[in-house]
């Protein structure tokens, strides 16, 4: 695509998101820049990631700037202008990888009405609070997507349709891409029962080849974590405290959202034995400390 036709169709977008005409402003002045450069390296005005990246480089030192750690923060919101025409290019839509709080996602009254009897269903369901918070920004997301494709009744949603939300994605973490397949498949299911899709699509989306190796998990050795334990104060009653809250995290592997929410009522102390309801999941959980010493030697 060139860039004329990339910039049409993204300021479109903006105005009907309602964006800051200042903020539209400033990206027209570095479209207009970005449109020179391409003339001028290339003698065209087709626009790809590579000679985005390459403008970015020739004009602002972006790449030498990162490396040396010189780049500021003010040039770094440059990618995102970059980021938005490649993705306008290979999707045409504004994907929402940057929307900030002040350019909230808006949806049509159509989608709202559907956004808002999912939300209703999702409150009754019996799922965790977060999984009912990521559930709920995805599907919005999602029906954002749809809305800007032009895609209504919803029930003209296919496959494709949701392949092609997929491939928004491309990018971030295998984590981010797993949230968002469970929270697509569990939507789909939702208009499914609620007779608003007829096709049984959730069953047929599966998770995109992503590499879960894409980022190199925290692991911690033994011998680092004796380290931290070693370092805090127990002298004091918030050293205790941490020292058992990072001990119940190394050695019975407790989530954070489960160890916060514990209360005095949940430890047997005669019997060494910790019982609770999991906040993700729900399922009663009872661990014994069999006095294993490895790490905190207490």
């Amino acid at each position: 695509m060139t860039m004329k036709e990339i910039t049409d169709g993204l300021k479109n977008l903006l105005l009907d998101n309602h964006y800051n005409p200042v903020t539209i402003q400033f990206y027209e002045r570095e479209w207009k820049k970005i449109q020179s450069f391409l003339m001028t390296e290339y003698g065209d005005e087709g626009f790809d990631m590579e000679r985005g990246l390459a403008y970015l480089e020739k004009q602002y030192g972006f790449q030498t700037k990162y490396n040396d750690g010189t780049l500021s923060q003010q040039r770094v919101q440059l990618l995102r202008v970059v980021h938005m025409l490649e993705d306008y290019r290979l999707h045409q839509v504004l994907t929402r990888r940057y929307y900030a709080s002040k350019n909230p996602i808006r949806l049509n009254p159509y989608y709202a009405g559907i956004h808002t009897g999912y939300c209703n269903a999702l409150s009754s369901s019996g799922l965790s609070k977060s999984t009912i918070g990521h559930y709920t920004s995805i599907s919005m997301v999602f029906m954002d997507y749809l809305s800007q494709k032009g895609i209504r009744p919803v029930s003209a949603v296919c496959l494709d349709t949701c392949n092609g939300y997929l491939r928004t994605l491309a990018g971030y973490s295998f984590k981010t891409v797993e949230q968002n397949v469970c929270a697509i498949r569990h939507f789909l299911r939702y208009l499914q029962e609620t007779g608003m899709v007829f096709a049984n699509l959730a069953s047929e989306i599966h998770m995109p080849a992503v590499s879960k190796k894409s980022k190199i998990p925290s692991v911690w050795t033994t011998e680092e974590l004796q380290e931290l334990l070693h370092a805090v104060d127990r002298s004091s009653p918030i050293g205790k405290r941490d020292y058992a809250m990072i001990l119940m995290a190394c050695i019975l592997g407790l989530r954070v959202s489960d160890i916060k929410n514990l209360r005095f009522g949940n430890f047997d102390w005669s019997n060494k034995k910790i019982s609770m309801i999991q906040h993700k999941t729900h399922k009663p959980l009872s661990l014994t400390y069999t006095g294993c010493r490895r790490l905190g030697g207490h």
